[in-house]
């Protein structure tokens, strides 16, 4: 990659297998379909491996059935909003984290101040990138408001920038709305800001950048990990995924009949 450009965060997974205490690979399933899960075998409950290790899939349960959405009654569009993130390694030390929003509608409409607007056109379009440090302190910020209904809109840009010096691990959202909420700043900007801390740890907090070739310098500069322990269904401290990868966290089953 050309010096000086900033190098995008690609996940990797390895490809080892799960090992038993021993060192050894462990033959055969082992995940124990009992709905008082965990099961602490004493093989896994000794097991002490990095959160990077690729394991075996027959540790653990079956893939869940995937709902199907069912097909839509007879409709017509009306709006699309579309946000992307994206998140990049500089040659400095520091990350860039970028967001882009671009409203559109599908049907001819008339604005106030812009007039007749066709189908496709740009309703709002704002721009930020957001530089941090690996302690996922903010160094820099830049917002851009290149499609707006109103020319005022881009007065606030350069508000923004009251952000600079704040950690997005805690207090992100509140210190967004303090020093930008309202009339201060600009509502689909703020959406945007308010999900950096997710961008962030899924750039940073990742084990994968633990296990992809030629990010072992990157990997290096992070000093924060998410707290995920309970934070969603798959990893519940009593569940079979924190059983299996993480066994001196979890804990018995504490709802056994299931809700």
């Amino acid at each position: 990659m050309a010096s000086g450009l900033p190098k995008p965060l690609i996940q990797s997974t390895s490809i080892e297998p799960a090992l038993s205490a021993s060192g050894n690979e462990r033959p055969g399933p082992v995940w124990d379909p009992i709905p008082l899960y965990p099961v602490f075998h004493p093989y896994r409950s000794s097991m002490k491996l990095p959160a990077s290790r690729h394991y075996s899939a027959e540790l653990f349960p079956p893939p869940a059935p995937v709902a199907e959405i069912p097909p839509a009654a007879p409709r017509r569009a009306l709006h699309t909003r579309r946000i992307v993130y994206d998140s990049f390694a500089r040659d400095d030390g520091l990350f860039d984290l970028e967001g882009r929003i671009v409203d559109t509608k599908a049907y001819r409409y008339e604005e106030p101040v812009r007039g007749s607007r066709e189908p496709g056109a740009v309703v709002h379009e704002m721009c930020v990138r957001l530089t941090i440090d690996g302690a996922m302190m903010l160094q820099d910020i830049h917002v851009s408001i290149s499609g707006a209904p109103y020319p005022t809109c881009p007065e606030v840009q350069a508000r923004f920038r009251s952000l600079i010096g704040l950690g997005l691990a805690r207090g992100w959202r509140r210190a967004i709305d303090e020093r930008v909420g309202g009339t201060l700043g600009c509502t689909h900007v703020r959406e945007m800001l308010y999900q950096m801390p997710t961008v962030a740890f899924q750039s940073l907090g990742n084990w994968s950048l633990r296990t992809a070739e030629g990010f072992e310098d990157i990997a290096a500069r992070i000093a924060v990990q998410p707290q995920f322990l309970d934070g969603c269904h798959s990893w519940a401290a009593d569940g079979p995924i924190v059983a299996v990868m993480f066994p001196e966290e979890a804990v018995p089953r504490r709802n056994p009949q299931g809700a």
